[in-house]
């Protein structure tokens, strides 16, 4: 939570929703723009700790919030508060309050799927849209889970997403809760093809977790950092898992159908990769085309999912650079 990650930059606000989002805020120098981070799961703003001290020295205003269901903000229960047109709107309601027209938003892994959305809903307030290894997804597509699986396992050679089927079952959080140290030598690796075997088959998961396993410590992880990742996220799982409930039972689908939304980007968009793997799905690259007549695609040196932990200097570089294009 903001409180714990960077207790200097901590806010936090009470929404028109009844939310109340834990947020790190620092404002911008003279006329330098204001950047939004959005993470994904298992995490917080904590995970921005490389980009937030880097930018705000800098000089650029940066806003980092504990999503919904996440840290120190609101964690509710029923599905519906985890719409991403309802998520999409309480960060513009964030924006607003600190007096914030437009940003660059930055977003990683599930926190791409808010940043999709944000792109669609609101796409005058952003500058910019940047991926980190998670592709932008499109408006109002259905997403069937058994076929996902099917597919990745013909392309790939095995189930890439099994572990959704065991996230969206009720006792999930509570095996994370219970196995946090094992939970996160699995999804924060040194080796990121430990989860071609750990992660990606349906079952696999829950296996290594209820064994109580544990995979070497990550080197781009201290063990100071890693204590306060575990004080921000235990006994948070249940309510984060809701984002992947949301995925899987399609809550969104309606919403977007109904809208109209255009699944063209019309601001300029960055794609940051890894290094290919064996967990990548060919044709990222050719798919953002497809969706982004402004795009720049870079790969950084390393291979793993965590990229803006794995390969801070480099994340950060990119960005600024892509950044001063902008102005």
């Amino acid at each position: 939570m903001a409180s714990i990650a960077f207790p200097r930059l901590a806010r936090r606000h009470s929404l028109s929703t009844s939310h109340n989002y834990s947020y790190a805020f620092h404002p911008p120098v003279s006329s330098l723009p204001t950047i939004l981070f959005l993470h994904g799961f298992p995490s917080s703003c904590y995970d921005w700790r490389h980009q937030v001290q880097f930018f705000s020295q800098e000089g650029y205003g940066v806003l980092a919030p504990d999503l919904l269901g996440y840290g120190g903000t609101s964690k509710p229960t029923a599905l519906e508060h985890y719409k991403t047109k309802i998520m999409a709107a309480e960060i513009i309601e964030l924006l607003d309050h600190e007096g914030i027209d437009k940003v660059h938003a930055v977003a990683h892994d599930t926190g791409c799927i808010l940043l999709s959305r944000l792109a669609n809903y609101f796409p005058n307030r952003l500058l910019s849209s940047i991926f980190l290894d998670v592709p932008y997804s499109k408006p109002g597509e259905h997403f069937d889970l058994a076929a996902v699986n099917g597919l990745t396992k013909q392309f790939l050679g095995y189930e890439r997403f099994g572990y959704l089927g065991f996230f969206v079952r009720p006792d999930a959080g509570g095996i994370l809760d219970q196995h946090l140290n094992s939970f996160f030598t699995l999804f924060y690796p040194q080796d990121p093809n430990l989860w071609v075997e750990h992660v990606g088959p349906t079952g696999a998961m829950e296996k290594w977790l209820l064994q109580d396993k544990k995979g070497p410590e990550p080197a781009y992880i201290t063990e100071t950092e890693r204590q306060i990742h575990l004080d921000i996220m235990q006994n948070n799982h249940s309510s984060a898992l809701k984002w992947y409930h949301a995925l899987v039972g399609n809550v969104n689908e309606q919403d977007e159908v109904q809208a109209n939304l255009d699944p063209v980007l019309p601001m300029p968009v960055l794609m940051v990769c890894p290094q290919p793997t064996k967990l990548e799905l060919p044709g990222v690259e050719e798919q953002m085309r497809m969706v982004a007549s402004d795009l720049t695609f870079k790969r950084v040196s390393t291979a793993g999912h965590w990229v803006q932990l794995e390969a801070k200097d480099e994340i950060n570089a990119t960005l600024k650079e892509f950044f001063e294009r902008q102005n």
